[in-house]
């Protein structure tokens, strides 16, 4: 297990969650496309990036379909690699 607790900063814990979840290179959670454009920042995380699919349209986040989906603490606060 990681203990995530020992990353400094929120732009480390998400760089983090990144590498994890896709380790070559982000891709789509709907279709796996690998055609993405980043689509701007999370309005009160700014380290949270956002994407959008070229081939089915879809928005998502670094947390999307993940267990952090939806909390709104910071990710180092949360415990959840622990």
């Amino acid at each position: 297990m990681f203990n995530i607790h020992v990353l400094i900063d929120d732009a480390k814990c998400f760089q983090t969650v990144r590498d994890m979840r896709w380790p070559d290179c982000v891709c789509c959670p709907q279709c796996n496309s690998k055609t993405l454009i980043c689509f701007g920042k999370d309005d009160t995380q700014k380290e949270r990036q956002r994407y959008q699919c070229h081939a089915c349209s879809k928005r998502f986040d670094n947390l999307t379909e993940t267990v952090f989906a939806g909390h709104h603490q910071p990710l180092r606060t949360l415990g959840l690699f622990g």
